[in-house]
């Protein structure tokens, strides 16, 4: 049966982070590397290694106003925990949980980005993940 992306997560370093609006295609390409030699008659590749592009996840920028689905202290979080991890210049672990209770971890540093706004937007930011590790799927 189909899924809603409804009840999604991004945890970081542990904490699950509120307000999560998007998240990136998750998962890389292998790099392609050719093995053609004297005696083919054609090109030959083979699957290098994986890349991974830079992984954006988009979020409302809450404030500390009362959400009868999660506690004040978990709104206020999201931007100042991401902003503590990215100051901290450190490698942490992270992960994306689906619905089904299957998630996708890895573990590299971060950025955060306040993004751009208009009259009358909703504020939003993004945490740029940059993976240092391979993405493990596990259900």
């Amino acid at each position: 049966m189909e899924l809603l992306s409804s009840g999604t997560a991004y945890i970081l370093n542990g904490q699950s982070l509120y307000g999560l609006k998007s998240t990136p295609e998750l998962g890389g390409t292998r790099e392609k590397r050719e093995v053609t030699n004297l005696l083919d008659t054609a090109h030959r590749y083979i699957a290098g290694l994986y890349k991974y592009d830079d992984l954006k996840f988009d979020f409302y920028y809450n404030s500390s106003e009362t959400n009868p689905n999660v506690s004040s202290g978990q709104v206020a979080a999201a931007f100042s925990a991401a902003k503590a991890v990215e100051l901290s210049g450190a490698s942490v672990p992270q992960r994306v949980t689906f619905p089904d209770g299957s998630s996708i971890s890895w573990t590299g540093q971060i950025a955060t980005k306040i993004k751009s706004m208009e009259a009358d937007g909703v504020m939003e930011f993004s945490i740029i993940s940059i993976p240092n590790t391979e993405l493990v799927y596990s259900e």
